[in-house]
């Protein structure tokens, strides 16, 4: 009998490949979500401490010009931990569009796979189908012609 040949075997490698690519922009894109994460506790940990700043000023007491540039400089940390948030949701949308291509590309590759097995599991059993056939024709030969088999000594 031929050797097993799956026809769509060039289909899976392909399949095999838009994953493997699916899976590096996703591990990309969540790279990028966990920096922007980081930056954003960085922000609003610089913001936290322009606050304390700020309160230990007022408590020393200080004149009106530093408050004042103390609030304006809070307030940029601000709009900058805000920027930084945006610049996160905006990435972690990414990571959910990388992660659906990965999903639909690991879908169509298992299709492919399980297709490729139900094509193994096919050729065993007509594998085996036609080993039985030769085996039922030698018993039969043996049978038919009990003679031609016996030893001659």
């Amino acid at each position: 009998m031929a050797d097993f040949r799956f026809r769509a075997a060039a289909a899976l490698e392909l399949r095999r490949q838009q994953e493997t690519t699916a899976a590096t922009a996703l591990s990309r894109a969540e790279a990028l979500f966990h920096e922007a994460e980081a930056q954003i506790e960085r922000a609003e940990a610089a913001r936290r401490a322009a606050q304390e700043t700020r309160a230990a000023v007022e408590r020393r007491g200080t004149d009106i010009g530093t408050l004042e540039w103390h609030r304006n400089w809070i307030a940029r940390l601000a709009v900058a931990v805000e920027t930084v948030k945006r610049d996160a949701d905006a990435r972690a949308q990414v990571v959910r569009q990388a992660e659906q291509l990965w999903r639909d590309a690991r879908r169509r590759r298992l299709a492919l796979e399980r297709m490729r097995e139900r094509a193994w599991r096919r050729y065993q059993v007509e594998q085996q189908r036609q080993e039985l056939k030769v085996i039922e024709e030698l018993a039969r030969l043996r049978f038919v012609m009990p003679d031609a088999w016996r030893d001659e000594s």
